[in-house]
């Protein structure tokens, strides 16, 4: 059971194929040409529509400034094992990120880059909270996002001969001598420590971010997005 605000995420949850469970709205809101559209287009089951006063949303709402519209629905995400790649794989590895904004944009930016999965494993913040739910834009439910141990993940890319990249600020080979076009998943660790040593021994690779400037690292975020574009960059060349 998931708590979602606004048109956009609720939009994203229907399409996906998510359950409305229950509906709560304000009278402009119902009043407004979008909101009565949506309004239209929800699936009806019984008494699951309330319409609530402005106090009442404020409560129910996470934001500073409500749209108007939260749902409660029902989401049941894929297990690992169910995940479909394509040719070649690539999937983004999130190891102990606990930052709601960064969970949310790596897996946003996973959608975009057209990567087949985010892997999400223990100490990686849940994507389904608030704050990563905004910052995902919808796209927690668009893509398949999966939690997972270490173990299992490690034989499920050993059964897709697939590769296991992390980013190290102190690794020798860059971003951008490296061949990214075979089958590989990249990991993103935690904002302070980096990817745990334990996944760093599973790797077959380490690769850092070039740093041209005088910043002393880039935020996991904005790493993941060089990272997975990249790989897509070079794929699209082949």
């Amino acid at each position: 059971m998931v708590l979602i605000e606004g048109v956009h995420l609720i939009e994203a949850a229907l399409t996906a194929g998510a359950r409305m469970d229950s509906v709560f709205f304000t009278a402009s809101l119902a009043d407004g040409e979008e909101g009565r559209k949506m309004l239209e287009a929800l699936p009806r089951k019984g008494d699951s529509f309330f319409e609530v006063s402005d106090k009442v949303m404020d409560r129910l709402s996470d934001t500073e400034s409500p749209q108007g519209i939260v749902a409660v629905v029902s989401y049941q995400p894929l297990m690992l094992q169910e995940v479909s790649t394509s040719a070649p794989p690539l999937v983004a590895v999130l190891d102990g990120v606990q930052d709601p904004g960064n969970v949310g944009t790596i897996i946003r930016t996973s959608d975009a880059a057209g990567a087949d999965t985010v892997v999400l494993l223990p100490g990686t913040c849940d994507p389904f909270m608030p704050k990563p739910l905004r910052a995902s834009a919808g796209s927690v439910f668009s893509i398949p996002v999966v939690e997972t141990e270490l173990a299992p993940f490690m034989k499920w890319m050993k059964d897709r001969s697939m590769k296991l990249v992390v980013t190290a600020a102190d690794a020798t080979d860059t971003l951008y001598d490296t061949d990214l076009a075979r089958p590989l998943a990249f990991a993103f660790g935690n904002e302070a420590r980096g990817v745990s040593g334990e996944l760093r021994e599973a790797a077959d690779l380490a690769l850092r971010i070039p740093i041209y400037g005088r910043a002393e690292s880039l935020n996991v975020g904005s790493a993941a997005a060089i990272c997975l574009y990249e790989a897509v960059r070079q794929r699209r060349n082949r």
